[in-house]
């Protein structure tokens, strides 16, 4: 089995790389070329076994990521997960800031999908499981642009499902809640504190917990499932 995870280097990312590392795929990892901590993750997954292939390069610039599939002859499986995260009110988000915000996301999961599913179609077979939220199922105050990008990849997930279901291909999504990363760390305590509470569990949750249920969602346990959004979030949003 060969996956592609993007924005690997760290947090959810590399928890999804290395949960696939433990079934000894060939994980082929992407962050941004500046990410100091690729090669060793890398180390890692080899460590376990696993095959490891660095391809560095933005997500949201389309003539890299043509260049990291022009490598790739087999994908089975490619997990969107390249993000960032920044506050502001809406009064003080600027075009620059708004821009970053939906490339990095949307941008993003639409220039890997639209390489994985020219493979994956002649393969008639694959799965993509996009990275998305809670917050762009809810929204939040001081993250318009965050929860607009993650809204547009719930609705993108939704639509790609049903265009590669007819060649054998899944796309889901996973939305979790808050979960403990550098990227939210670097939000300070107050925030972590002030997030945990707004769930009924209570707490943030961790990658390790979203990176098995990522895990799951490319196994053949479940095979009957596409289109489908799975809330990992401490029963922030209930949905059914």
């Amino acid at each position: 089995m060969t996956c592609l995870v993007t924005g690997a280097g760290s947090g959810i990312g590399r928890a999804i790389a290395l949960a696939f590392a433990r079934e000894r795929a060939h994980v082929i990892v992407n962050d941004l070329p500046s990410s100091p901590s690729l090669a060793a993750l890398c180390e890692e997954i080899e460590a376990l076994g696993a095959r490891c292939t660095v391809a560095a390069g933005d997500v949201s610039d389309p003539a890299r990521v043509r260049g990291i599939f022009s490598n790739i002859e087999q994908l089975d499986v490619l997990v969107n997960n390249a993000g960032i995260l920044q506050e502001s009110p809406v009064t003080e988000l600027t075009d620059a800031a708004w821009d970053s915000m939906i490339r990095m996301h949307l941008y993003g999961a639409f220039h890997f999908s639209r390489e994985a599913a020219r493979l994956m179609k002649q393969q008639h077979s694959g799965s993509i499981v996009n990275i998305a939220s809670d917050l762009g199922q809810i929204g939040c105050e001081n993250l318009s642009h965050y929860s607009a990008a993650k809204g547009g990849i719930i609705a993108f997930t939704k639509s790609l499902a049903r265009e590669l279901a007819p060649y054998g291909v899944r796309v889901n999504a996973v939305a979790p809640g808050g979960v403990i990363t550098p990227m939210v760390e670097a939000l300070g305590e107050r925030y972590i504190d002030e997030e945990a509470a707004r769930y009924p569990l209570k707490r943030l949750g961790t990658p390790d917990e979203i990176a098995q249920v990522v895990r799951f969602l490319n196994s053949g346990a479940a095979s009957f499932m596409t289109g489908q959004i799975v809330g990992v979030n401490g029963g922030g949003v209930m949905n059914g």
